[in-house]
């Protein structure tokens, strides 16, 4: 008999919104942090009937019935598993994805398990190492510097990946987990020279699902210059999907629905952490390094309805929380923005000036459109800089869900703006139609960096998102530059996974060109990323993490697999040096500009040409 795929069940249930649900078949009051009614099940005067968003259930203390969304609809319908499953898929959207039972689904069930208790097995061994192994000074001294103490390492099970993999491969070994399971774990990569450990002298952070299953890790660099990716987190697995994943909301669940069914939302996990032990903010959660999804939206509203955004404390910041604002207010969150002093992320305010300066910034957030108008305004220099403000902030407002709560917003921002509340309105709701009459075009609008701890190399700088009128046409996204060499290097990774895999080994190499060449980060992002040669659903997931200009950058490239059996490790070798010489001629080209500047000293100018004499020695000139 036919079956619903289990990756297509785990999304049905990730869509389910217990209140929402339930509020369908019966009428819910608030009480407290839960919800109650009259139970459906049996007949009662007095509710006793209740539904638990922050454990995502309902139970009935009358008659004892309780569960998850899936329990309630096969009660109230009468229906069997499959189909309450199928009734929310369809009341969802979701397509129902069927196979027939067969040994490959359940060696694909068998083989998730085996890679969480790996990933479990890894999670004791790195915490022990961070917490016995001499080897981890370094490691124990940076989290003291930062003011996290062994029982805050603990609470978090944090941990320590040694650069030696093999007494970790021996002990996984020993419990009949072999290098192919630790493959398909990505505690083990596989690249030119064999395969290699993927964390390597590096603090561990492991990453557990609504669940509490260990479902991958996330590694900070301990030593600059080790590697130019600071953090580096389990690729895609059976177990891992970092876009649905947010950090610390397994602890979180239950606090937020104590906070009034309200989230903090942090850039990174030290932030998470910070908040939780050292302020007692436990409420608090962060992606793992990417931008925020639509996915991690609709996961954070199934447990909160406000969300407060708790970026780094400049301007920056607080633009750098636009994506997160517009994911959130999609899915009808209100979204406030705590306001922490410039330079300042949550755990640096709180080693600098205290736990109860980082509750203040949070008890005094305001909703993010009044902050960031205050932010744009601030900057404001003649009327052609609050003509253009007024669209862009017009197109923020679109982004509110809900009607009323956008109308407030509308009313105060016309007033901020010090523009006629009709025409800001109309021109919201010029662009809400025009997004419904083409909402491919708007689905593109927005840039995508990363920002904080998880920065990015080469031309990185944060664009304003200047969104035009609905009236006229939106202006055309201008490609950057990317470096020939940095482009070949994209095509062979793009269109073959054995030189993508010799360019990841390679990846030390690849440092200087990165930091130095045009479209360098569209080279890191990739090689991170790793888009499955031949895969167009990968490619477009790929692009997708781009800024728009990056994106059109690559608008000639295919990825399309190309088959290479002619020594493809010549190929690779000859790229990589290729953009050394690169960066070498591009440092060149720098120090030549600042001779021509004139205005030097004798010494300065010697300084400057000696400079030039050896980088051209390296290039054999």
């Amino acid at each position: 008999m036919p079956r619903i795929l289990q990756e297509c069940v785990d999304r049905i249930k990730g869509s389910i919104d217990i209140v929402e649900l339930v509020g369908k078949y019966v009428q819910l009051r608030r009480a407290g942090n839960s919800w109650k009614a009259c139970c459906p099940f049996h007949g009662e005067k007095t509710p006793s009937f209740h539904v638990n968003p922050a454990r995502q259930a309902f139970k009935c203390f009358g008659c004892g019935v309780g569960g998850d969304g899936v329990k309630f609809v096969m009660m109230f319908e009468n229906l069997d598993y499959p189909s309450a499953l199928r009734r929310i898929a369809d009341a969802n959207g979701i397509p129902v994805i069927e196979e027939e039972e067969n040994p490959e689904a359940a060696r694909q069930r068998q083989l998730r398990a085996r890679v969480v208790q790996l990933n479990a097995l890894a999670a004791d061994y790195f915490h022990r190492k961070l917490c016995r192994d001499r080897n981890a000074d370094h490691v124990r001294a940076y989290l003291k510097q930062r003011e996290f103490n062994i029982e805050v390492a603990k609470a978090w099970n944090l941990g320590w990946a040694p650069p030696d993999y093999r007494e970790f491969a021996a002990l996984a070994a020993s419990r009949r987990m072999d290098n192919r399971l630790q493959v398909e774990a990505y505690l083990l990569g596989s690249g030119r020279s064999g395969q290699y450990p993927v964390f390597r002298d590096r603090l561990m952070f492991p990453i557990q699902n609504v669940r509490g299953e260990v479902v991958g890790f996330s590694g900070r660099i301990m030593q600059e210059g080790q590697d130019p990716r600071k953090y580096v987190n389990t690729a895609e697995t059976v177990a891992f999907r970092k876009g649905e994943l947010l950090f610390g909301l397994f602890k979180a669940t239950g606090p937020i629905a104590k906070a009034g069914m309200c989230v903090v939302v942090c850039e990174g996990q030290l932030d998470v952490i910070a908040c939780h032990e050292k302020a007692d903010i436990r409420n608090a959660v962060a992606g793992l390094g990417t931008a925020f999804t639509e996915e991690h939206a609709r996961m954070l509203h199934k447990y909160a309805k406000k969300a407060i955004l708790c970026y780094d404390g400049d301007n920056a910041g607080i633009k750098a929380s636009e994506k997160t604002f517009r994911k959130l207010a999609q899915v009808g969150m209100d979204v406030y923005q705590a306001t922490l002093p410039p330079g300042e992320d949550p755990d640096s305010l709180i080693r600098t000036q205290g736990a109860e300066a980082l509750r203040q910034a949070i008890g005094d957030a305001r909703p993010y459109l009044e902050v960031r108008a205050g932010v744009e305004l601030a900057n404001i220099k003649d009327s052609n800089d609050r003509a253009s403000l007024i669209p862009r902030m017009a197109d923020l407002a679109a982004d509110l869900a809900d009607p009323t709560r956008r109308d407030v917003a509308v009313a105060d921002l016309a007033t901020r703006l010090n523009t006629g509340l009709d025409t800001f309105r109309d021109t919201v709701n010029g662009i809400i139609r025009a997004r419904k009459d083409a909402p491919q075009d708007y689905a593109r609008r927005e840039p995508e960096p990363d920002y904080g701890e998880y920065g990015e190399y080469g031309d990185t700088a944060p664009l304003e998102d200047a969104a035009a009128l609905p009236e006229e046409p939106q202006a055309p996204v201008v490609p950057i530059r990317i470096h020939p060499t940095l482009l070949d290097i994209i095509r062979l990774a793009a269109q073959n996974k054995q030189m993508q895999d010799m360019f990841v080994d390679r990846i030390m190499d690849l440092q200087i060109p990165i930091g130095k060449l045009p479209g360098g980060a569209v080279l890191q992002g990739l090689l991170e990323q790793l888009p499955a040669p031949g895969d167009a659903d990968a490619w477009q997931a790929f692009l997708a993490t781009l800024r728009p200009e990056q994106a059109a950058g690559l608008r000639g490239v295919s990825n399309a697999e190309v088959r290479i059996d002619d020594a493809p490790d010549t190929y690779v070798n000859q790229a990589c040096d290729a953009a050394t010489r690169a960066a070498i001629m591009a440092d060149i080209d720098t120090l030549q500009a600042q001779i021509r500047s004139g205005g030097l000293s004798p010494e300065q100018y010697m300084e400057l040409h000696e400079r030039c004499v050896e980088l051209r020695s390296l290039l054999g000139q």
